[in-house]
């Protein structure tokens, strides 16, 4: 080791600046990886819906009271009868619209409290084209109106929920595992659970979050827009969306809110335009990763290979030694990797504390440990890969041109 300090206490500048740009680098790549995972996740996960047959019908409006379950009903079956449509169901929450949400405070016994987003509807495992992994659908005895205000504060409720909901409440099977709401307000009983299901708030995604949704056995009643989701066949898709606005009319007349047009587009065409802003913080940060990559490969090369070339007198006396040329190249490798660690140590650290910040004024969560290993393995690689090239000039020269060169 004696070698190596005493080439940094001779010249500590270059040291230090080499060590300092990984430093700044690492706390920089820490964070924008975690920010890049938090934007990606939510685009990598199965939605497990049947996105190319499924429509969304929202902003049914009545301007002069709310729908009855009886008109919304009457409205999916006018919807069903379509040519091309195999299931249409008024619903409330419809996949990737925030029209009308249901939220709900979930706790299982001796556990955290849990927000999740509720949808509501008939059949809607095979509407959206769900996979049922676990347990079973709703019965048709068990639905029932939807009560605002009171719902599902007397009894106990059977809900569905997704495989990732079920990880985050219980160790284990969750099939006939108890709820209760977050005030202890309402009671719930799991009787299913699907493999995928994507919330609708789009803003609650990250986190983990995504897929924190549940199934009630719930008909939309009592409320002054309606909602429908329509699963037609893929090839007819398109013509479906143009006769459901005609079919509409037909079946509602005067009490539609006139001038004002519901909302009727493909699933595919909701997730893209809903997601959009999301994708794009995702080229960003990749942009933001590269670019930092760059820089710091660029930055460590140059700065290696300038210190490097400073020192061709001690190399060639090294070589005139004895010093064989794998004996050059592993002082530099081991030099370089010795101002890695040290730059990581202060990167990592600071790093924390930059997310410290950002959770105090941006609410972000807190840094997983696994970014901070990401972040130093990456810049350990990074560092010996932009040292390696100036490394091997310094040990291809033989002793006399080293010592010539002075």
């Amino acid at each position: 080791m004696n070698p190596l300090f005493a080439s940094m206490r001779r010249q500590p500048l270059m040291p230090w600046l080499i060590g300092l740009q990984i430093a700044v680098a690492c706390a920089i790549l820490c964070n924008t990886l975690f920010l890049l995972a938090q934007q990606a996740g939510p685009l990598l996960i199965d939605d497990g819906i049947a996105d190319k047959e499924i429509i969304i019908v929202d902003q049914v409006l009545r301007p002069d009271g709310n729908w009855s379950a009886a008109q919304a009903t009457a409205g999916a079956q006018a919807l069903a009868h379509i040519p091309g449509v195999t299931r249409a169901t008024a619903v409330v929450g419809a996949p990737m619209r925030e029209t009308l949400t249901m939220v709900y405070d979930l706790k299982p016994a001796n556990g955290p409290t849990v927000e999740v987003s509720g949808f509501l509807g008939n059949h809607l495992i095979d509407t959206l084209g769900l996979q049922l992994s676990r347990g079973r659908d709703f019965l048709d005895d068990e639905y029932s109106d939807l009560q605002l205000g009171d719902d599902d504060a007397a009894s106990t409720t059977p809900i569905i929920i997704t495989e990732a909901l079920a990880r985050t409440l219980f160790d284990g099977d969750p099939v006939g595992r108890t709820l209760s709401g977050g005030d202890d307000s309402g009671h719930y009983v799991v009787v299913g659970v699907v493999a995928h299901l994507l919330r609708y708030q789009l803003s609650e995604l990250d986190d983990g979050k995504a897929e924190h949704a549940i199934l009630l056995p719930r008909r939309p009643a009592g409320l002054p827009l309606l909602s429908f989701v329509v699963r037609a066949t893929a090839q007819q898709r398109d013509a479906v969306i143009k006769a459901i606005p005609g079919v509409l009319q037909d079946s509602y007349r005067a009490q539609m809110a006139r001038g004002f047009k519901p909302v009727v587009a493909s699933y595919e065409e909701l997730r893209s335009n809903g997601l959009r802003q999301r994708r794009a913080a995702v080229w960003l940060l990749l942009a933001v990763n590269l670019v930092v990559a760059t820089i710091t490969l660029i930055g460590i090369a140059s700065l290696s290979g300038y210190w490097i070339q400073q020192r061709t007198r001690q190399i060639g006396i090294r070589r005139a030694l004895g010093a064989t040329r794998s004996q050059v190249l592993r002082h530099f490798l081991a030099e370089n990797l010795l101002l890695t660690l040290v730059g990581l140590a202060i990167g990592l650290v600071l790093a924390l504390l930059i997310n410290q910040w950002l959770m105090q004024h941006y609410e972000l969560p807190r840094l997983p440990w696994t970014y901070l290993l990401a972040a130093g393995g990456l810049m350990l690689v990074l560092g010996q890969a932009a040292v390696a090239a100036p490394a091997q000039r310094a040990a291809q020269l033989p002793p006399a041109s080293a010592t010539r060169n002075v």
